[in-house]
Protein backbone atom coordinates (compact mmCIF):
# COMPACT_ATOMS: atom_id res chain seq x y z
CA UNK A 1 0.00 0.00 0.00
CA UNK A 2 1.60 3.08 -0.91
CA UNK A 3 0.10 7.21 -1.13
CA UNK A 4 -1.25 8.46 -3.69
CA UNK A 5 -2.13 11.99 -4.51
CA UNK A 6 -5.84 12.34 -6.61
CA UNK A 7 -5.69 16.35 -7.89
CA UNK A 8 -9.11 17.59 -8.00
CA UNK A 9 -11.72 20.25 -8.94
CA UNK A 10 -10.71 23.36 -6.10
CA UNK A 11 -13.45 23.21 -3.31
CA UNK A 12 -14.68 19.22 -4.18
CA UNK A 13 -11.91 17.53 -1.99
CA UNK A 14 -15.00 16.81 0.89
CA UNK A 15 -16.99 15.87 -2.12
CA UNK A 16 -14.04 13.68 -3.82
CA UNK A 17 -13.49 11.83 -0.09
CA UNK A 18 -17.07 11.34 0.55
CA UNK A 19 -17.93 10.02 -2.86
CA UNK A 20 -14.58 7.01 -2.51
CA UNK A 21 -15.58 5.83 1.23
CA UNK A 22 -19.19 5.08 -0.29
CA UNK A 23 -17.57 3.35 -3.13
CA UNK A 24 -15.35 1.39 -0.59
CA UNK A 25 -18.60 0.55 1.68
CA UNK A 26 -19.98 -0.72 -1.27
CA UNK A 27 -16.41 -3.20 -2.46
CA UNK A 28 -16.10 -1.52 -5.92
CA UNK A 29 -11.86 -1.52 -5.29
CA UNK A 30 -11.81 -4.84 -3.88
CA UNK A 31 -10.06 -3.86 -0.70
CA UNK A 32 -7.00 -2.51 -2.37
CA UNK A 33 -7.83 0.82 -1.31
CA UNK A 34 -7.09 1.72 2.37
CA UNK A 35 -7.71 5.23 3.44
CA UNK A 36 -9.07 8.26 2.01
CA UNK A 37 -7.81 11.51 3.32
CA UNK A 38 -7.90 15.56 3.36
CA UNK A 39 -4.76 17.03 4.59
CA UNK A 40 -5.87 19.94 6.92
CA UNK A 41 -4.25 21.54 10.34
CA UNK A 42 -5.32 23.31 12.97
CA UNK A 43 -4.95 27.78 12.27
CA UNK A 44 -6.10 30.03 14.67
CA UNK A 45 -7.30 33.16 12.81
CA UNK A 46 -8.32 36.27 14.43
CA UNK A 47 -12.13 37.95 13.24
CA UNK A 48 -12.65 41.39 14.37
CA UNK A 49 -10.94 40.68 17.45
CA UNK A 50 -12.07 37.30 18.27
CA UNK A 51 -9.44 34.47 18.10
CA UNK A 52 -11.57 31.19 16.04
CA UNK A 53 -9.70 27.93 15.61
CA UNK A 54 -10.62 26.31 11.95
CA UNK A 55 -9.39 23.40 9.80
CA UNK A 56 -7.58 24.60 6.45
CA UNK A 57 -6.86 22.01 3.72
CA UNK A 58 -2.54 22.17 4.01
CA UNK A 59 -3.19 21.53 -0.03
CA UNK A 60 -6.24 22.76 -1.63
CA UNK A 61 -7.09 20.87 -4.71
CA UNK A 62 -5.58 17.40 -3.47
CA UNK A 63 -6.65 14.31 -1.40
CA UNK A 64 -4.31 11.59 -0.28
CA UNK A 65 -5.08 8.00 -1.08
CA UNK A 66 -3.37 4.80 0.49
CA UNK A 67 -4.08 1.95 -1.98
CA UNK A 68 -2.25 -0.35 -4.24
CA UNK A 69 -2.92 0.74 -7.39
CA UNK A 70 -4.31 -1.23 -9.99
CA UNK A 71 -5.80 -0.49 -13.65
CA UNK A 72 -9.27 -0.78 -12.30
CA UNK A 73 -8.54 1.48 -9.24
CA UNK A 74 -6.70 4.31 -11.51
CA UNK A 75 -9.68 3.60 -13.89
CA UNK A 76 -13.00 4.12 -11.40
CA UNK A 77 -10.83 6.86 -9.49
CA UNK A 78 -10.52 9.30 -12.75
CA UNK A 79 -13.90 8.61 -12.88
CA UNK A 80 -15.35 10.26 -9.70
CA UNK A 81 -16.60 13.72 -10.41
CA UNK A 82 -14.10 16.37 -9.41
CA UNK A 83 -11.39 14.49 -9.89
CA UNK A 84 -9.16 15.51 -12.45
CA UNK A 85 -6.53 12.78 -12.14
CA UNK A 86 -3.04 11.69 -10.41
CA UNK A 87 0.45 13.49 -9.19
CA UNK A 88 2.37 11.89 -11.78
CA UNK A 89 2.08 11.17 -15.28
CA UNK A 90 -1.45 9.94 -16.44
CA UNK A 91 0.05 6.46 -17.22
CA UNK A 92 2.02 5.93 -14.03
CA UNK A 93 1.03 8.03 -11.20
CA UNK A 94 3.81 9.06 -9.20
CA UNK A 95 3.44 7.64 -5.26
CA UNK A 96 4.53 9.91 -2.12
CA UNK A 97 7.68 8.71 -1.01
CA UNK A 98 7.78 7.47 2.79
CA UNK A 99 9.29 10.96 4.01
CA UNK A 100 6.96 12.97 1.73
CA UNK A 101 3.96 11.15 3.70
CA UNK A 102 5.74 11.37 7.02
CA UNK A 103 5.75 15.04 6.69
CA UNK A 104 2.44 15.59 5.88
CA UNK A 105 0.78 13.56 8.48
CA UNK A 106 3.47 14.90 11.29
CA UNK A 107 2.03 18.43 9.64
CA UNK A 108 -1.17 17.44 10.32
CA UNK A 109 -0.86 15.91 13.89
CA UNK A 110 0.67 19.20 15.39
CA UNK A 111 -1.29 19.70 18.34
CA UNK A 112 -0.39 23.84 18.41
CA UNK A 113 -2.18 25.67 15.79
CA UNK A 114 -0.84 28.11 13.49
CA UNK A 115 -2.09 31.58 13.71
CA UNK A 116 -2.94 32.61 10.05
CA UNK A 117 -2.58 36.40 9.94
CA UNK A 118 -4.94 38.56 7.40
CA UNK A 119 -2.21 41.60 7.35
CA UNK A 120 0.47 42.35 5.06
CA UNK A 121 3.51 44.10 4.81
CA UNK A 122 2.11 47.67 4.65
CA UNK A 123 -0.96 47.24 6.49
CA UNK A 124 -2.31 49.75 8.43
CA UNK A 125 -3.43 47.71 11.46
CA UNK A 126 -5.26 48.67 14.86
CA UNK A 127 -3.49 46.81 18.26
CA UNK A 128 -5.74 45.13 20.23
CA UNK A 129 -4.71 44.50 23.49
CA UNK A 130 -1.00 45.68 25.27
CA UNK A 131 0.58 49.13 25.89
CA UNK A 132 -0.33 50.65 22.67
CA UNK A 133 -4.01 49.62 22.26
CA UNK A 134 -6.39 51.14 20.62
CA UNK A 135 -3.16 52.87 18.34
CA UNK A 136 -2.82 52.68 14.53
CA UNK A 137 0.68 51.32 12.72
CA UNK A 138 2.17 49.83 9.22
CA UNK A 139 3.53 46.42 9.30
CA UNK A 140 7.16 46.36 8.04
CA UNK A 141 7.91 42.99 9.11
CA UNK A 142 5.96 39.72 9.70
CA UNK A 143 7.90 36.59 11.29
CA UNK A 144 5.79 33.65 11.05
CA UNK A 145 8.26 30.71 13.06
CA UNK A 146 7.87 33.41 16.02
CA UNK A 147 4.39 34.35 15.64
CA UNK A 148 5.27 38.15 15.67
CA UNK A 149 4.56 41.24 13.80
CA UNK A 150 6.77 44.05 13.62
CA UNK A 151 5.52 47.63 13.24
CA UNK A 152 5.50 51.26 13.02
CA UNK A 153 3.91 53.09 15.80
CA UNK A 154 3.96 56.87 16.48
CA UNK A 155 4.67 57.15 19.70
CA UNK A 156 4.90 60.89 21.32
CA UNK A 157 5.36 62.36 17.83
CA UNK A 158 7.97 59.89 16.58
CA UNK A 159 7.74 56.60 14.74
CA UNK A 160 8.80 53.48 16.87
CA UNK A 161 9.58 50.08 15.81
CA UNK A 162 7.39 48.23 18.10
CA UNK A 163 7.28 43.97 17.97
CA UNK A 164 3.79 42.33 18.87
CA UNK A 165 2.47 38.72 18.77
CA UNK A 166 0.33 38.08 15.82
CA UNK A 167 -3.29 37.98 17.91
CA UNK A 168 -2.70 41.32 19.23
CA UNK A 169 -3.66 43.34 16.05
CA UNK A 170 -6.02 42.95 13.22
CA UNK A 171 -6.00 44.78 10.09
CA UNK A 172 -7.69 48.10 10.29
CA UNK A 173 -10.68 48.71 8.84
CA UNK A 174 -12.13 52.74 8.59
CA UNK A 175 -15.88 51.12 7.87
CA UNK A 176 -15.91 49.02 10.23
CA UNK A 177 -14.65 51.33 13.34
CA UNK A 178 -17.10 53.86 12.16
CA UNK A 179 -20.23 51.34 12.62
CA UNK A 180 -18.55 50.47 16.08
CA UNK A 181 -18.33 53.96 17.49
CA UNK A 182 -21.99 55.26 19.29
CA UNK A 183 -22.94 58.48 17.60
Amino acid sequence: MRWYVLHTLSGYEEKVAKALHHMIENDQFDSSIEEVVIPTEKKVENVRGKKKTTDKKIYPGYVLVRMNLTNKNRFLLRQVQGVIGFIGSANAPQPLTEEEANDIFTRMRNETPEVETTYQIGDTVKVLSGPFSERLGKVKEIENERQKVKMMINIFGRDTLVELDFDQVEVFDAELEKERQPE
